[in-house]
């Protein structure tokens, strides 16, 4: 499998888990001045393990949440979106 990636849906959009050398959630936040930011994921990067337990910090159901890879074109499409965001907190 490529580069895996969870997506969560939620509010009519998606934020996604990139679980690659440098994991990361692309997070969209429905409603704020700010709505995306990159935060750097320091859980697991086992795919089912990832996805649970993102899924338990946020006190939501994991059947919400879809582990796909890079290719996914959901993912494709709105990736970009996030290109102007720092990811917080930075890495060294």
């Amino acid at each position: 499998m490529a580069c895996p990636i969870i997506i969560r849906y939620h509010e009519g959009v998606q934020s996604y888990l990139v679980l690659d050398d440098n994991p990361r959630e692309l997070l969209r936040h429905v409603g704020f001045t700010e709505p995306l930011s990159i935060r750097a994921w320091l859980g697991s990067v086992d795919p089912e393990e990832a996805r649970v337990d993102w899924a338990e910090m946020l006190a939501e159901d994991p059947d919400n949440y879809q582990i796909v890879d890079e290719d996914n074109q959901v993912y494709c499409l709105e990736r970009s979106d996030w290109d102007h965001c720092k990811m917080w907190p930075p890495r060294p």
